[in-house]
């Protein structure tokens, strides 16, 4: 069992939630966020905090080298996809330059164990509903491309590197 948790956007709604439940299943929480879009007041207070952003590689490898991570949740994304058609560059440099960066740390540090939240919006307009995820995947937006792409990334990261 996975006992130090990394939870990445963790200051965010979906990753504070995430945090507060694995503290009340005995887990140990660190959170790290740039508090873009995430709220410090959100942060459980029994959760170790980094201020930061993950597409700064000394960032995270401060945070492994200073705690004995286990496992990675990775919930930093940027994800409203209308400013993702207005601001693409933005996306994909925080979307995918952040989690090539959090990869390439990880790997250095010998953390095998992640979490990734995708989306829907990697399918476009979906053909079938429910979507199932051997579907076809066709984003009709930045987001989407950007989660396709990390997708993508932690496949053939996995593959080299043994990344689960």
């Amino acid at each position: 069992m996975c006992k130090k948790i990394l939870i990445l956007g963790g200051a965010g709604y979906i990753g504070s939630h995430t945090a507060y439940q694995l503290i009340k299943e005995g887990r140990e929480i660190v959170i790290a966020d740039n508090l873009s879009t995430g709220h410090i007041e959100a942060i459980p207070k029994d959760a170790k905090f980094y201020n930061g952003d993950i597409r700064n590689k000394n960032f995270l490898d401060n945070i492994f080298e200073s705690e004995n991570i286990d496992a990675v949740i990775h919930f930093a994304a940027k994800s409203i996809v209308p400013e993702s058609i207005k601001k693409p560059l933005e996306y994909y440099e925080n979307n995918l330059i952040g989690t090539f960066v959090l990869l390439q740390s990880m790997t250095e540090h010998n953390i095998n164990n992640i979490v990734f939240s995708s989306t829907a919006a990697v399918f476009g307009e979906p053909k079938n509903i429910p979507i199932k995820e051997n579907d076809n995947k066709a984003p009709s937006n930045t987001y989407g491309e950007t989660k396709l792409a990390m997708e993508q990334l932690f496949k053939w990261t996995s593959m080299a590197h043994n990344i689960k």
